[in-house]
């Protein structure tokens, strides 16, 4: 039995997403919450696997919060329901470890995959978010671009797209092997370590 908590106050999403988990997870018991005090509370005293929330819904719910979400229930998949809006709502799911960021108008195959590759240890960004992203973000500043080989900007612009390493190398007609080199010269150069780091320094240096 797999607990869902869903944070927000939006009735026909609510509505919609509940039937949408029946759907898919067979065996689920699912609650919601509309308010922070709530939000808090149920997860101090129950289990909660998966808790889906749209912060822009939740009245004084703050990115800073999603912190302290993380300390108090560290087990806890925090999945994003909601819409793109600004730079500081996917900083949060950069920074915070957040499990999944989900766009409210996807389609509802959209929820299993997002579940799916969340249960197998993965993050996960749904199509219409990513293609925000990319649009935001690949566009290089000035300073990056002297930084950056125009192959490093290529293989840039692929990851930030969802890509991984294999199809990189496929599209770019290099190996593995120089697909990670060309990765870890780009982090070296930009002094960051992951993916994540790498999409924030982007945004840090007001690429949107």
């Amino acid at each position: 039995m797999k607990n869902f908590l869903i944070a927000d106050s939006e009735n026909l999403h609510i509505i919609g997403l509940k039937q949408t988990l029946k759907k898919f997870v067979k065996k689920s018991n699912l609650t919601v919450v509309g308010s922070k005090d709530e939000l808090i509370t149920h997860l101090e005293k129950n289990t909660v696997e998966y808790l889906i929330i749209d912060p822009n819904n939740i009245f004084l719910f703050y990115d800073d919060d999603f912190k302290q979400l993380r300390l108090n229930s560290p087990n806890c998949k925090i999945i994003i329901l909601s819409y793109f809006k600004n730079k500081q709502t996917i900083s949060s799911f950069l920074k915070e470890n957040i499990d999944g960021f989900i766009s409210k108008d996807c389609q509802e195959q959209t929820i299993f995959d997002a579940l799916y590759k969340i249960e197998n240890g993965e993050r996960y960004l749904c199509p219409k978010i990513l293609n925000l992203l990319v649009d935001v973000l690949i566009s290089p500043a000035s300073d990056l671009k002297e930084k950056l080989t125009f192959r490093e900007s290529e293989i840039l612009k692929q990851i930030a797209k969802g890509n991984d390493g294999k199809s990189i190398a496929s599209d770019l007609f290099i190996s593995i092997h120089t697909f990670r080199t060309h990765r870890k010269n780009i982090m070296k150069k930009t002094g960051r370590h992951t993916t994540p780091e790498l999409i924030l320094y982007a945004i840090d240096r007001k690429i949107i």
